[in-house]
């Protein structure tokens, strides 16, 4: 492997440009600081939530060797033999909906109908995938299946670190969301203590000499599932759009030692659509800059609620005189069907039923996911 190919070693430096994407300093959110200095980033996460529904944090306190540890054992992990890589491919996604996926595996497009049929039932996405799951048996997932020391050392202790600062930091996060939704601090915490968040690695290889099937991209539109996904990335290609149809495209600029963070499904649910999941994908080098791309690698720790929780329409969320739109859920049965739509094994509407109002006329009712 030549110095080029492995030049996502450490993130990519970068100047981030003026964005859709704010950049938020969330220092304020540390243990000790005054609630008003609290407030005021909360309002901040607040007004980028409901506007884009992507922002980026700084000065987050997760420590530099953390994200230096994980993010070398990570492309340590994708630069094994296929055969030893494909061994902790999943048997039952039901049963154990983490592990391996070879390039190709994963067309996310599935699981949210967007751009018309065609790049749906594309080729799939120009990426290969390592996901883990909570290590905590509380939670009622299945046991991690991660590399031993003897065919990666250091592996299993470097993403469980990560794994916890990750957590912490969407912890924070939830806490200063709850403020912005005119809710107690501490509203998300009953239904986080037996959490099911995912981590998954993407390793997006060069495309020099690759040969790209038509239509197919590093990551196909999509929104994530759960209430908040903290990502770490290394290089550009990541875009935005608030537009489900004919979407228009922002690239989400990259900061140094920040995460971008953004919602998922679960929350523009429980906000009764007041905030978003907005529409994100990553795409291929442009023409001419293959070489300079390179190799992208992205960690993204997607938080979750208990498995059991039951998620249902804020009250602060409900503007007077109207009703939630969503019928409630369970935050572990909506992410299930979420992943498998993504691997084409249900409905990518399976998830929504969205309520109908009783003064709808017949064709909205028809209309009506079930």
């Amino acid at each position: 492997m030549t110095a080029d190919d492995r030049r996502s070693r450490s993130p990519r430096r970068g100047v981030a440009q003026e964005s859709l994407v704010p950049i938020i300093d969330i220092s304020a959110l540390s243990p000790g600081s005054e609630l008003s200095a609290r407030m005021e980033v909360a309002k901040r996460i607040g007004r980028a939530c409901e506007e884009i529904g992507f922002f980026i944090v700084v000065n987050h306190g997760i420590p530099k060797d953390v994200v230096d540890s994980a993010w070398n054992k990570t492309l340590d992990f994708f630069d094994l033999p296929a055969e030893v890589k494909t061994k902790f491919k999943s048997d039952d996604d039901v049963k154990y909906p983490y592990g391996y996926s070879a390039l190709g595996g994963e067309n996310l497009a599935r699981g949210k109908r967007v751009d018309g049929d065609a790049e749906v039932k594309g080729a799939g996405d120009m990426k290969e995938m390592m996901a883990i799951g909570p290590k905590d048996p509380k939670s009622g997932m299945a046991e991690r299946r991660l590399p031993s020391n003897a065919e990666l050392e250091g592996f299993g202790e470097a993403w469980e670190e990560y794994y916890v600062q990750a957590n912490a930091l969407a912890n924070m996060l939830l806490a200063a969301m709850a403020l912005a939704l005119e809710l107690p601090e501490d509203f998300f915490v009953p239904m986080v203590d037996r959490h099911i968040s995912a981590m998954r690695a993407n390793n997006y290889p060069s495309q020099k000499g690759l040969a790209v099937p038509a239509g197919s991209i590093r990551a196909s539109a999509h929104t994530d599932y759960g209430t908040v996904t903290v990502l770490r990335s290394g290089g550009p290609g990541l875009q935005v759009s608030k537009d489900k149809e004919n979407p228009v495209w922002h690239d989400v600029p990259y900061v140094e030692d920040g995460f971008v963070i953004n919602l998922g499904d679960l929350m523009r649910r429980w906000t009764n659509d007041r905030w978003s999941s907005t529409l994100h994908r990553v795409i291929n080098p442009p023409a001419g800059q293959t070489d300079q791309w390179g190799r992208r690698l992205a960690i993204a720790f997607f938080h979750n609620l208990n498995k059991d929780a039951h998620v249902e329409a804020i009250p602060s969320c409900i503007r007077r005189g109207e009703s939630a739109l969503y019928d409630p859920i369970v935050a572990g049965e909506f992410l299930m069907l979420k992943h498998l739509a993504s691997m084409g094994k249900a409905d990518p509407d399976a998830h929504l039923k969205k309520r109908v109002r009783p003064d709808s006329p017949p064709d909205a009712k028809a209309a009506a996911p079930a």
